[in-house]
């Protein structure tokens, strides 16, 4: 569970207790602090001490071979210090660094011995650690156990040792640690007992004052918690000055105030009577200032409401002659459309028509279309044949004129053979016979490939015209081809909207048919609202006569009576201009009425 959830009175307590705790742990440092404080003045006065001892040494040791001897200034050295006492019986002794003793004023029978064997019960060699202290610092503290008068075991002692450099002497004062508990026992019970007393006071204030808190909480919230159930009969009374007693008195206040008047001004109101007369305490008051809006509301609301009750009642009249008139108007207009959707009947034969020809048409121009773009292929494919006869031709052509040259050089070898034959005389003369034969072999071939040259001439003249009329046969099959599409294609759009034209049709048949059906029904329903308008009449005398019971500010109380609605008038035919505005008399309040609201009756 959290701090916030407790109770005041655990949190209380819980911080009180915390308290405590810390101001126990502050006497328990400061007993400690104290402890230690108690510890280091020891060791300080034992210095001190020492040190003092030292001095009577030093001063003895100044004082050889002016005013007396070595010997005697040892000897009174020991005396001085033999008897010398402080703190009670704390004493000193010397010893040397052998480690021998010189004095020892409780202990005679240790002058003169050697201690280097002495141990402690835990074995430590005590003398032997003064001699390392002081040899190694000039003075130091060592600690041990030796015996005390009226003690049979030893008890820890803490000792302080210095050395003379001049003698050799080591002083040495040490105190017994358990002389120091009873200044510790003696703190450390008076801390315990003022804690003791300080937690008993502590816990009595807290007490009583979380009971003075408490317990005016809880009717405090007692008394809230009977106010959150409606119950506004309890008060508590406190004869307090405080803040707990400004806050019972407040909560008095405001539940006197619930009780006499806001709750009798509900009485009121549940009894009718919207006169309520609540006063605000101020201008910030708003559960008064709610109650006097909602008395100034209702009063507005239910002085409409009164109005709108008798206009109602009047308005049902005209509401049921008006809804003879759109019966009478629907009924009407059903005619109307019968004869509308026969006409489209008939329209609606004539574009099926005119769409399955269309369509007809449609199909006609594509196989057109088809047929025509095959002679286009056919046809580009003769032009190409022609085009390839008439380079055949320039081929055979260059062939010829190739075999003519070939001629021509045949005869001058020839024409050169006989010249030959000649210069040759009777030897040449058989050559002079082949080569006669070849020049008249090389005439006719040049002959022969004229002839055929003229030939193929003629062919490729003959061959470039009939080209030239397929290019222009294909150029108007071509023009042919576009008139035949753009026929297909306002075909297919004429077919198109032919068809969309039908349906159009088709749905404005559908939607006369709905709106047939939604005339008849508005019929049907224009009879029902006259029903329904007389007994609107008679519920708005019953609405009046409830709220006669209501008694507004400024207005007389007024008892309940009867109220007779006016009959219903025949049914006449109004203007249509007219709808839903019925004839006002002079200085009547007025309700302006919604046509659209008549299919909720």
């Amino acid at each position: 569970m959290s701090f916030k959830n407790l109770n005041i009175a655990k949190k209380i307590f819980l911080v009180t207790g915390l308290l405590i705790l810390i101001f126990s742990f502050v006497l328990i440092w400061m007993y400690i602090n104290y402890s230690n404080q108690i510890q280091s003045d020891s060791r300080r006065q034992l210095v001190t001490a020492v040190d003092t001892a030292y001095g009577i040494i030093d001063h003895y040791s100044k004082e050889v071979g002016e005013n007396m001897s070595l010997s005697e200034a040892q000897m009174y050295a020991m005396s001085t210090i033999k008897n010398l006492r402080y703190e009670g019986d704390t004493y000193f002794w010397i010893n040397d660094s052998q480690p021998k003793m010189i004095m020892h004023p409780i202990k005679p029978a240790l002058d003169g011995q050697d201690l280097s064997q002495s141990t402690d019960p835990d074995g430590l060699h005590l003398f032997v650690e003064m001699v390392k202290v002081a040899d190694k610092s000039g003075a130091g503290f060592v600690e041990y156990q030796w015996p005390k008068p009226g003690k049979e075991k030893p008890q820890p002692k803490l000792s302080y040792v210095k050395k003379h450099p001049g003698w050799g002497w080591i002083i040495g004062s040490g105190v017994y640690i358990d002389d120091l508990q009873p200044k510790l026992n003696k703190v450390f019970y008076s801390v315990i007992g003022s804690l003791i007393i300080a937690i008993l006071i502590s816990v009595i204030l807290v007490y009583f004052l979380s009971r003075s808190i408490t317990k005016p909480m809880a009717q405090s919230v007692r008394m809230i918690e009977e106010l959150e159930k409606g119950h506004l009969g309890e008060r508590l009374n406190l004869n307090q000055s405080d803040e707990i007693g400004h806050m019972a008195q407040t909560m008095d206040r405001f539940a006197d105030g619930l009780q006499h008047e806001v709750i009798e001004a509900l009485q009121k109101l549940a009894n009718g009577n919207l006169n309520l007369n609540v006063m605000s305490r101020d201008s910030q008051d708003e559960v008064r200032g709610a109650l006097n809006k909602l008395e100034s509301d209702l009063n507005n609301v239910m002085a409409s409401i009164q109005t709108a009750g008798e206009q109602i009642s009047a308005g049902s009249v005209n509401v049921s002659d008006f809804s003879q008139s759109l019966s009478q108007g629907a009924t009407e207009s059903a005619a109307s459309l019968e004869e509308i959707s026969s006409s489209l009947n008939e329209m609606s034969g004539q574009t099926k028509l005119n769409a399955d020809n269309a369509n007809q048409v449609n199909l006609l121009s594509s196989e057109a279309k088809q047929a025509t773009e095959e002679g286009k292929a056919k046809m580009e494919r003769m032009v190409a044949a022609m085009a390839d006869i008439s380079e055949a031709g320039q081929n055979i052509n260059k062939i010829i004129k190739v075999i003519d040259e070939i001629a021509f050089q045949t005869n001058l070898l020839a024409l050169n053979a006989a010249v030959e034959a000649a210069r040759a005389g009777q030897h040449g003369k058989g050559f002079a016979v082949v080569a006669e034969e070849v020049r008249n072999l090389a005439a006719r071939s040049a002959k022969a490939a004229s002839e055929t040259a003229e030939l193929i001439a003629g062919s490729v003249q003959k061959t470039e015209n009939g080209a030239e009329i397929a290019s222009q046969t294909a150029a108007s099959l071509e023009n042919i081809f576009t008139g035949v599409s753009k026929v297909s294609d306002l075909a297919e759009e004429i077919a198109a909207a032919s068809n969309e034209q039908a349906e159009g049709i088709s749905q404005i048949n559908e939607g006369l048919g709905q709106i047939d059906q939604v005339i008849q029904q508005n019929t049907a329903t224009a009879e029902e609202s006259a029903a329904a308008a007389e007994e609107l009449s008679s519920q708005a005398a019953e609405l009046l006569n409830m709220l006669k019971r209501f008694q507004l500010k400024g207005q007389a109380a007024q008892p309940q009576m009867a109220y007779q609605s006016t009959p219903a008038r025949p049914a006449q035919t109004q203007p249509k201009t007219n709808w839903g505005h019925a004839p006002q008399k002079p200085g009547q309040p007025v309700i302006a009425l919604d046509d659209n609201e008549f299919g909720k009756f």
